[in-house]
């Protein structure tokens, strides 16, 4: 009888010590799980910088070319104004003061 209770102490302890490696088990999975998945995310959002990045100079590069273009346009107007008032000024300030006068 004694042998009996002994061997189910021993399967108790047995057991339990299963059960306590079970949890353990269990909460390294969990760890593991979490730290993964805080890698994917961070690994995401290391990719998400560089295409951010990759296309803010991209964007930048696009809006600098469309600038120039912009101010070479103007540049271009304002000479063409500048050579129309040089051409015509003499003859508008004269009909200019025909006007107020006459």
């Amino acid at each position: 009888m004694e042998d009996m209770i002994s061997r189910i102490v021993d399967m108790d302890k047995k057991a339990r010590s299963l059960t306590d490696e079970v949890k353990q088990s269990k909460i390294d999975y969990e760890k593991q799980v979490i730290r993964t998945k805080e890698n994917i995310k961070n690994n995401f959002l290391e990719k998400a910088k560089e295409r951010i990045k990759i296309n803010e100079q991209a964007i930048r590069k696009k809006a600098d070319e469309e600038l120039a273009l912009i101010e070479q346009k103007n540049s271009a107007i304002i000479k063409s104004l500048d050579d129309t008032y040089s051409a015509n000024k003499d003859r508008w300030i004269n009909e200019i003061f025909e006007r107020v006068i006459g």
